[in-house]
């Protein structure tokens, strides 16, 4: 499915960046978990865990979070560019989700999701058209990694 920009939050890159926290390329199974919200959230740059999200936050049937897969670090492609790369999110086929966000989470222990504590590190409106529009499954819900990578770190000057 199309979707709109990744916006990483505030503390992504200290999440990301910190030797107190596992880095975006940790193998840890559930290192990272994509989770997914309704259109009753709104996002804002300061929230810092699930918990912010709140009742928007799918935490039951087909949209209950997933683990992240695949993640790489590639700083190859674009000289002075890293790019945080992934598998697809794919919540899978034959299922029944209605969601406006994608969220990309850490968790506070590895392979233990926390619809309260995990740690927000970017979102992406899956269907930017207006404030309130949402997607459904039909009958697959996957959400394809941009071009490059979900997030590009790059020097700025």
């Amino acid at each position: 499915m199309s979707i709109g920009t990744v916006t990483p939050y505030n503390q992504a890159p200290k999440i990301l960046l910190s030797d107190a926290g596992r880095q975006w390329d940790d193998a840890a199974a559930g290192s990272l978990f994509f989770c997914l919200a309704d259109e009753n959230y709104t996002p804002s740059l300061s929230h810092t865990t699930t918990n912010d999200v709140g009742a928007a936050l799918i935490t039951a049937g087909d949209g209950v979070a997933i683990p992240v897969t695949g993640a790489a670090i590639d700083d190859t492609t674009e000289a002075g560019s890293t790019f945080l790369q992934s598998d697809h999110a794919d919540f899978g086929v034959d299922v029944t989700i209605t969601a406006k966000y994608l969220i990309c989470v850490q968790p506070v222990t590895a392979n233990t999701f926390s619809a309260t504590t995990s740690n927000l590190l970017w979102y992406v409106d899956l269907d930017d058209a207006t404030t309130s529009a949402t997607v459904s499954s039909n009958p697959d819900f996957a959400i394809l990694q941009p071009v490059n990578g979900w997030i590009k770190l790059a020097k700025l000057v």
